[in-house]
């Protein structure tokens, strides 16, 4: 299996655009943030989609996102309604999902939200 493709920003914050300015790529805009819940969604369903969104990192989960959320969504609802019957295929799919929303404590420093700023450094005034 290929290996993921690191985000532009991790690339940046390990200073690659430094060393190779050529290599330097911009992200795809978003569409603005994720929004409510479908209208469609049954209760278990609204309250699955609750908890993601709310229990995500902020600024991760972006309206670019609610195919996939909706997805996960439905998996964590069936979860919790059906676990006996619930598939490992399923549950693996589902752990993978949250995962990449940055859902677990190895995933959630891979994953950087939008409006998350870069500390300032005390010491830039004095180099500048």
């Amino acid at each position: 299996m290929a290996r993921p493709r690191t985000p532009a920003k991790v690339l940046e914050m390990r200073g690659a655009y430094k060393r190779n300015p050529g290599r330097r790529r911009e992200e795809p805009a978003t569409a603005g943030p994720i929004g409510d819940a479908p209208d469609y969604f049954n209760a278990a369903e609204l309250v699955a989609w609750f908890d993601i969104t709310s229990w995500a990192p902020r600024d991760v989960l972006t309206a670019s996102d609610r195919l996939t959320v909706e997805l996960a969504a439905r998996l964590l609802a069936d979860s919790r309604a059906n676990w006996a019957e619930f598939t490992a295929a399923k549950l693996a799919r589902l752990e993978a999902m949250l995962g990449k929303f940055g859902m677990s404590p190895a995933d959630r420093s891979k994953v950087m939200g939008g409006g998350q700023k870069k500390a300032d450094n005390p010491f830039a005034r004095l180099l500048g």
